[in-house]
C-alpha cells in the first residue's frame, strides 16, 4: 500500500490535499509541527530544522507532497526534505510550486520555488510540479476592508487573472501522487476562465446580495498600501511583484490541466465567492 506524506499538511493547501488523498482511500501521514485536527490521517511530529524528525517522517513512505510556508526559510526547509526522501528513496516528490517560478526573479517567493525547483532536479528523485496562479483565496486578504468600505481595491490595470481554487490545487496533488504517468511534469495550474477584478466584485456582490464595486488603482496608489500594512517586507514585496505581473497580462493564460488531470473543471469564481460569502458580507 502506497504511503504518502502530506509536509505542510495544516496548511491552506496541505488541508485539503490530505482531505483529497484520504477521499481516494490512500495511506496518508501527516507532517506537522504538533497535533492538529487531521482526522485519519497519521500524524508524524516534527521540525523541517529537525534532521531526525524528518528521516522518521519518511520512514516507510513511499511518495511524498512537498510545501514548506512561504518566507525567507523555505527554501532550506524544502531541500532539506529533498535531500533527506532522495536518502531514503523516496519514489516521487510531487512539490506544490508556483507559476512564473524563477530563480532569477525578483518577486521573493518566486525566486525561493525557482531554486528548490533547480534542488529537486539535481537531487535525482522523480518529480512532479505544480505552479498554480493566483490563488483565489488570496482575495480574503482584502474581505474586512470591502466589507467596510463596499469596495475592492487592487492595481491590476483591467487585466484579466486565471485564478484558482486551492481545492483544486490540491485534487490535482492528489491525482499527481497517486496515478501514474504524470512524473517529471510540469504543469501550469489555473481557473477554467481568466477574470477581471470587476467581475470578482460582481460575483462578491452577487453572493452577499450587497453592492461591491471594483476600484484600480495605480502601482504609486498601491505602493504604500502594501508597505503600510505592516507585513513582513518579503511578504510586500510578493504582493506588489505578483500584481506588476498581472498588470503585465502575466497570468491571462488558462490552461486546461486541471480538468484533464482530475477528471473535472475547476471551480469558477462565482462558485468560490458564493462559498465565502460571509467574510465579505457587511456587518449587521
Amino acid at each position: 500500500m502506497t504511503r504518502i506524506l502530506v509536509t505542510g499538511a495544516t496548511g491552506s493547501v496541505g488541508v485539503h490535499v490530505v482531505r483529497a488523498l484520504q477521499a481516494r482511500a490512500a495511506t496518508v501521514r501527516a507532517f506537522v509541527r504538533a497535533p492538529a485536527d487531521l482526522p485519519g490521517a497519521e500524524q508524524a511530529h516534527g521540525d523541517f530544522d529537525d534532521p531526525a524528525s524528518l528521516r522518521r517522517a519518511l520512514d516507510g513512505v513511499d511518495r511524498v507532497y512537498l510545501c514548506a510556508a512561504d518566507g525567507p526559510d523555505k527554501v532550506r526547509h524544502e531541500t532539506a526534505v529533498i535531500d533527506a526522501a532522495a536518502r531514503q528513496g523516496v519514489e516521487r516528490i510531487v512539490k506544490l510550486s508556483a507559476l512564473h517560478a524563477d530563480r532569477a526573479s525578483a518577486v521573493p517567493a518566486y525566486r525561493w520555488h525557482g531554486d528548490i525547483e533547480a534542488h529537486l532536479r539535481r537531487s535525482g528523485v522523480p518529480a512532479v510540479l505544480l505552479r498554480p496562479a493566483f490563488f483565489m483565496t488570496n482575495l480574503l486578504m482584502v474581505a474586512e476592508g470591502v466589507t467596510r468600505t463596499g469596495t475592492l481595491y487592487a492595481p491590476t490595470a483591467g487585466r484579466r487573472v486565471a485564478m484558482i481554487d486551492i481545492r483544486d490545487v490540491a485534487a490535482v496533488a492528489a491525482a499527481t501522487l497517486l496515478d501514474e504517468g504524470h512524473t517529471g511534469r510540469a504543469y501550469d495550474l489555473t481557473g477554467p476562465a481568466a477574470v477581471t477584478f470587476t467581475d470578482v466584485a460582481a460575483a462578491l456582490a452577487t453572493a452577499t446580495g450587497c453592492p461591491v464595486r471594483f476600484a484600480d488603482l495605480t502601482e504609486d496608489q498601491a505602493r504604500p498600501r502594501f508597505e503600510g500594512a505592516g507585513l513582513p517586507a518579503w511578504l510586500a514585496a510578493q504582493l506588489a511583484g505578483v500584481f506588476g505581473i498581472i498588470r503585465a497580462g502575466g497570468f491571462e493564460h488558462v490552461s486546461g490541466h486541471v480538468e484533464a488531470i482530475t477528471g473535472r473543471p475547476g471551480r469558477d469564481i462565482t462558485g468560490f465567492a458564493r462559498d465565502v460569502a460571509a467574510s465579505f458580507a457587511p456587518a449587521a
